[in-house]
């Protein structure tokens, strides 16, 4: 991060600052955090609202709900599990208020299906990786919906079961029951490709 703070701050120090500083009505914590978090939780949108148009418009409203709220937040709190869980409240609600969900392909199949009908111009290597991240993420996709959300929270966005509890409001229990479903299925359909000698 760029700034006075220096890069070598920690995430957790650094989102406790931008706290206090938010608080005060600091437009450039304003802008830090944006800046910062903003991508991430496009991503995360997305895997609610299946859509990343939509998922874009969660995050304006987001942040413009953190600007309004910043008087009441709570340095001492989690400024970044509060991002999480007012995107994830954002997502569901525009889930609930829209049209029946369009499915968008996930990150890779355009990639896949270029490569099936032999456009691609890509390495084996690169192809190979490709079709495996295209069927992670189909196998992904396939996981009940809570299942499916926990796992992304952790392996794509790095947060600790804890972080993920307070966010989905499960026991921390429920998180890692669900985080090693996910894990298991993913194992059971990579063991059953490479049993069945299928090409990736």
């Amino acid at each position: 991060m760029e700034g006075s703070m220096g890069e070598n701050v920690k995430p957790v120090n650094r989102f406790k600052v931008w706290a206090s500083q938010l608080r005060d009505s600091d437009r450039g914590a304003y802008a830090a955090v944006f800046q910062d978090m903003s991508a991430q939780l496009v991503r995360y949108a997305k895997t609610i609202t299946r859509d990343e148009a939509s998922a874009c418009d969660v995050i304006q409203d987001v942040f413009l709900k953190l600007w309004e709220i910043r008087e009441r937040i709570k340095p001492e709190s989690s400024l970044h599990a509060l991002l999480y869980t007012m995107t994830r409240n954002a997502a569901i609600n525009m889930n609930r208020k829209r049209a029946p969900m369009v499915y968008q392909q996930a990150d890779g199949e355009d990639v896949f299906d270029q490569a099936l009908a032999g456009k691609s111009t890509a390495s084996d290597a690169v192809l190979e990786a490709n079709r495996l991240a295209a069927r992670l993420h189909a196998w992904i996709d396939e996981l009940p919906e809570r299942r499916r959300e926990a796992f992304v929270l952790s392996r794509h966005h790095d947060l600790s079961h804890k972080e993920i509890s307070n966010i989905m409001g499960l026991s921390e229990r429920t998180v890692n029951t669900h985080i090693f479903l996910a894990l298991k299925h993913l194992r059971s359909r990579l063991d059953a490709l490479q049993n069945d000698n299928i090409t990736l």
